[in-house]
C-alpha cells in the first residue's frame, strides 16, 4: 500500500470511529448542553503536531479557554492532515468531520469578493494590527459571503508581512520578472502578475517540495513560516520586501457552536478575539519573528532590507492591483472604494501600538457580531 493510500485509509478510520462515537456522545451536534456541562469541540489541522503555529499558538491559546470557561471546553484535535486537508476546511465543517478549522478565503479565491481585499498590499503595519482591523471590518463589509459558506468565523490570523526566498538575489521587481514564486490566491497572486512573475498556488506545507523540485524558483511567505518548513534547505537569498500580509481565517461550525449554552457562546466568541493576538505574539510578530530570521541567517540565508527607492519601485509596481480590486468590486455593487478606505483608516489608528496595547485593548473592549449571538 502506498503512503498516499495508507493515509487516505487512516482517515477512513478515524472519520468511520468519530461517527460512531458521535451517536453516542452527550454533546453531538445539533444537541444542547446544560449550562456548567463540559462541551467537546473538534479541532482539526493540516500542519503537523510539531508546527509552531500549533505548540505555540493553538496550545497556549487552549490554556487561556480551559482557564476563563473553568473547563467547560475541552479540545479534541487531529493534526498532519489526518481528517482533512489544507484546502478543505469549509468541506470538513460542513460534512461534519470538524467543528473547528481553518477556512481559507485565499483558496477558494472565487467564493469571495471583499474578502480578498484584506490581503491589499502594503496595508497593515503588523500581523497584530492585520488580524484586530480585519474582524472589525467583518460584521459590515465580509461577514455575508463568509457565512455562505456555511460557516461561522471563529476569528481571523494575519501572517508576517509576506517576503521573498529566492535561489539567486533579488531586490527590484526586475529581478523577480519571470520566476516562479510560490503564492497564495487571490489578490496575492494578482501582485505576483503585476511584477511579471508566474504565481503558483500552493499550500505552505507544499512548498518545500516544490521549492526542491524546481516547480517554483522563489517564495512569498512569511519569515515564520520559512523558517518552520526549512525554506532555508534552499533558499539563499531573502528579501524582506513586505509585500502583504494574508489573512488567514478560522472557521467554527454553526451546528456545534451554536448548540453550546448561551453563556459558553458568549465567552467562546470572545475568546476567540484573543486567538489573533496570540499567533502574533507567539508566531507571528514580536520576539518570534526576530528568531524566525536569525534562524535563517544562521542556515547561510543572506538576509537583505530594499532602500526606500528600492521600496518605492515595489510599491508604484503592485498598486495597479488595488485600483482594479476597487473598479472590479464596485461593479459588482459592492462597496470596495469604501471598504479599503475604512481599511487604510483603521490600520492607521494603531500605527506604533505596541503588542502589549493590542492585547489589552482586545481584552477589555472584545469585538462584538462576529458571531450573532
Amino acid at each position: 500500500m502506498s503512503n498516499g493510500q495508507s493515509m487516505e485509509w487512516s482517515r477512513r478510520r478515524v472519520i468511520a470511529a468519530l461517527a460512531g462515537v458521535g451517536v453516542a456522545a452527550p454533546f453531538v451536534r445539533g444537541s444542547r448542553a446544560s449550562p456548567g456541562e463540559q462541551v467537546v469541540l473538534r479541532y482539526t489541522g493540516h500542519i503537523p503536531n510539531s508546527h509552531g503555529l500549533y505548540t505555540r499558538v493553538f496550545l497556549p491559546w487552549e490554556e487561556i479557554c480551559t482557564r476563563e470557561t473553568d473547563g467547560r471546553i475541552r479540545w479534541e484535535t487531529y493534526m498532519d492532515g489526518l481528517l482533512h486537508g489544507a484546502l478543505d476546511g469549509f468541506k470538513a465543517i460542513a460534512s461534519g468531520v470538524t467543528d473547528y478549522t481553518h477556512g481559507y478565503a485565499t483558496y477558494q479565491p472565487g467564493s469571495f469578493h471583499l474578502t480578498h481585499g484584506l490581503q491589499l498590499p502594503f496595508l497593515f503595519e503588523n500581523p497584530g494590527v492585520a488580524s484586530l482591523v480585519s474582524e472589525e471590518l467583518y460584521p459590515r463589509y465580509w461577514k455575508d459571503e463568509y457565512e455562505r459558506m456555511g460557516v461561522y468565523l471563529a476569528h481571523c490570523d494575519a501572517t508576517t508581512a509576506y517576503d521573498i526566498i529566492a535561489k539567486v538575489p533579488i531586490h527590484t521587481p526586475d529581478d523577480i520578472a519571470g520566476l516562479k514564486v510560490r503564492s497564495t490566491g487571490g489578490l496575492m497572486a494578482d501582485m505576483i502578475r503585476e511584477l511579471d512573475a508566474v504565481p503558483v498556488v500552493l499550500a505552505a506545507s507544499d512548498t518545500y517540495t516544490a521549492f526542491q523540485r524546481g516547480i517554483i524558483d522563489a517564495v512569498a511567505l512569511s519569515a515564520p513560516d520559512m523558517a518552520a518548513y526549512r525554506l532555508y534547505d534552499l533558499g539563499s537569498h531573502y528579501l524582506r520586501i513586505g509585500l502583504s500580509h494574508t489573512v488567514l481565517q478560522w472557521a467554527v461550525s454553526p451546528r456545534a457552536f451554536d448548540a453550546m449554552p448561551s453563556d459558553l457562546r458568549q465567552r467562546l466568541h470572545d475568546l476567540f478575539r484573543l486567538r489573533g493576538q496570540v499567533a502574533n505574539q507567539n508566531y507571528y510578530g514580536g520576539a518570534a519573528l526576530q528568531t524566525a530570521l536569525d534562524r535563517l541567517a544562521d542556515n547561510g540565508v543572506e538576509l537583505s532590507t530594499p532602500t526606500p527607492d528600492e521600496r518605492r519601485q515595489w510599491a508604484d509596481a503592485v498598486r495597479p492591483v488595488e485600483h482594479r480590486f476597487i473598479e472590479q468590486n464596485e461593479a459588482l455593487g459592492l462597496p470596495a472604494a469604501e471598504f479599503v478606505a475604512e481599511a487604510k483608516e483603521r490600520g492607521a489608528r494603531y500605527v506604533g501600538w505596541t503588542d502589549q496595547q493590542l492585547w489589552d485593548h482586545v481584552v477589555e473592549s472584545p469585538l462584538q457580531g462576529v458571531i450573532d449571538l
